[in-house]
């Protein structure tokens, strides 16, 4: 986070979150459409308890995003 205030003083996005009810079939729809996925690839238990993923930012504009899993 302090990596991402130095290079933007004045402000911005770090992240958005997007919840999704699928998080598997929603990390093969956008690897399938050249997007890449941070770390290994596989979802990891994030601060609400729910399946999370990252997403590279320089496939957004800058911006990291998280996709979550979430009970539809």
């Amino acid at each position: 986070m302090a990596a991402f205030i130095e290079r933007n003083p004045a402000g911005g996005i770090h992240h958005m979150c997007y919840e999704v009810t699928d998080i598997i079939a929603a990390r093969d729809r956008l690897s399938a459409q050249g997007v890449r996925v941070l770390g290994d690839g596989e979802p990891k238990i994030g601060a609400h308890g729910n399946p999370v993923l990252f997403l590279h930012p320089k496939d957004f504009d800058g911006t990291l995003i998280e996709l979550e899993e979430v009970s539809g």
